[in-house]
């Protein structure tokens, strides 16, 4: 009798599982799934929207610490478990140089913070001719900015951070070329120009006047710093006089006779590396 009644009992709670467990498959049948969680709006990868996450990240003045909170101090992943690196795949991530100023091959501009790539812009200018220059030695980075070493180097993005390149010219523009001349370099944002520097004129028997526009090109020729600005020839002159030993009937073809090191016959710089390098090269 007992064992009747055993089986009848199990027989029971089998019967009223099996129903639970149905009642509870046609439920779930029924539930609509809950919509995916977005941590960030639409269009935040897309560069020409709003929301661009580019344009956010600016408009905190480059905080990436934010960032860093959810997707990891190395971008890839973190408590989010999502990789900033599947896009910003090149070296340091999201903190590449070339990410916000440059392009794929540098990190100068153009582009500039904003995208502009036109000389005339002055996040822009000519950068581009200091650095592959036609007439002198390139120059790098920290001749005319900060030296930096890393995204969040104090010198990189200052308190302010109003998008603004802070000019802290290196010794080059200071450099006297053996003389008694003594480069005062002065850069004025307001009307874009760059004097008192050794670069343009400030030295013995240059054109210490000489004043170079960062948004034009063409303001600076053979002759801008030392010589005739208006002619373009280069041979140097004190106070309009020609002094031995350079002398009235020279110009470009002739620099070659005593400077056959960096230029040749017809009036070309031969080797970049020996013009506008602190020294006089005979």
């Amino acid at each position: 009798m007992k064992k009747i009644l055993l089986f009848y009992g199990l027989f029971l709670i089998f019967i009223t599982s099996m129903l639970a467990y149905q009642g509870c498959s046609e439920l779930d049948n029924g539930v609509s799934l809950a919509p995916e969680v977005r941590t960030h709006g639409e269009g935040w990868s897309n560069p020409s929207s709003a929301n661009f996450h580019g344009s956010y990240i600016a408009s905190t003045k480059w905080n990436l610490g934010q960032c860093k909170t959810c997707h990891g101090g190395d971008y890839s992943g973190g408590t989010s478990g999502s990789s900033c690196l599947g896009c910003h795949s090149s070296s340091n991530g999201p903190e590449n140089c070339r990410l916000c100023h440059g392009n794929s091959e540098h990190a100068n501009p153009p582009a500039a913070l904003n995208g502009d790539t036109a000389v005339s812009s002055i996040g822009v200018g000519v950068h581009m001719s200091h650095r592959n220059s036609v007439y002198g030695k390139a120059l790098s980075c920290d001749d005319c900015h900060r030296d930096i070493n890393g995204f969040s180097d104090p010198n990189h993005i200052d308190p302010n951070a109003d998008g603004i390149a802070e000019i802290v010219f290196g010794t080059r523009a200071y450099d006297t070329l053996g003389g008694p001349v003594r480069p005062n370099p002065v850069w004025e944002r307001n009307t874009a120009t760059c004097s008192g520097v050794y670069c343009h004129g400030t030295f013995k028997e240059g054109n210490v006047d000489a004043t170079a526009v960062w948004t034009n090109k063409s303001s600076v020729v053979c002759g801008t710093c030392h010589g005739d600005p208006t002619t373009g020839n280069p041979t140097p002159r004190t106070n309009g006089v020609f002094t031995p030993p350079h002398y009235s009937f020279m110009n470009s073809t002739t620099c070659y006779v005593c400077h056959s090191t960096v230029m040749n016959g017809q009036g070309q710089i031969i080797n970049k590396d020996l013009h506008i390098n602190g020294m006089i090269d005979y």
